[in-house]
């Protein structure tokens, strides 16, 4: 089983007005696509209720780094009491969102370590004392690009005014 070193636990966007949840997915879709991770939608769902719609999305990011190790950022997106509302030409969502980044690297994801307990304990060493500060690297990129993508949401949910 793949080990999971978790990078960042959990930063949160939260948004309460209007939001182009297509245009919000287009800009994270392109960032991850120019740096090279396969974006994944994991889930969907969108619930309607008396008080407005509820929707979860759960995106999952990996960017392979090598045959041992792969950088993982997940974007969880809910939105809550949503209204459908047309401003100009835009169709938009109203309500509460909030947008959820987690980042974790996965070693030995392809289990080839894991076939024995004598090959385990050999690649915990090689993990812990041989290879220590290829790892660090891997997590100070890994946290600088989950703080990017954050940012830029951030920014642009921030930047966009709909009139």
């Amino acid at each position: 089983m793949a080990e999971t070193d978790y990078v960042i636990s959990g930063i949160m966007i939260k948004k309460a007005g209007l939001i182009d949840l297509r245009e919000t997915y287009r800009l994270m879709k392109e960032w991850f696509f120019q740096r090279r991770y396969d974006f994944i939608e994991k889930e969907y769902n969108d619930r309607d209720f008396e008080d407005g719609k509820n929707i979860f999305i759960k995106w999952s990011s990996e960017k392979k780094v090598d045959d041992y190790t792969k950088m993982i950022i997940d974007v969880t997106l809910r939105g809550a009491k949503l209204e459908d509302v047309k401003v100009g030409n835009k169709s938009l969502l109203k309500g509460n969102v909030s947008i959820l980044f987690e980042s974790y690297v996965y070693k030995d994801y392809e289990d080839n370590w894991e076939k024995n307990p004598v090959s385990k304990f050999i690649r915990e060493i090689f993990d812990k004392f041989l290879v220590k500060q290829h790892f660090d690297k891997i997590h100070k990129d890994l946290k600088a690009e989950t703080y990017a993508i954050f940012d830029e949401v951030k920014k642009y949910l921030k930047a966009v005014k709909y009139d």
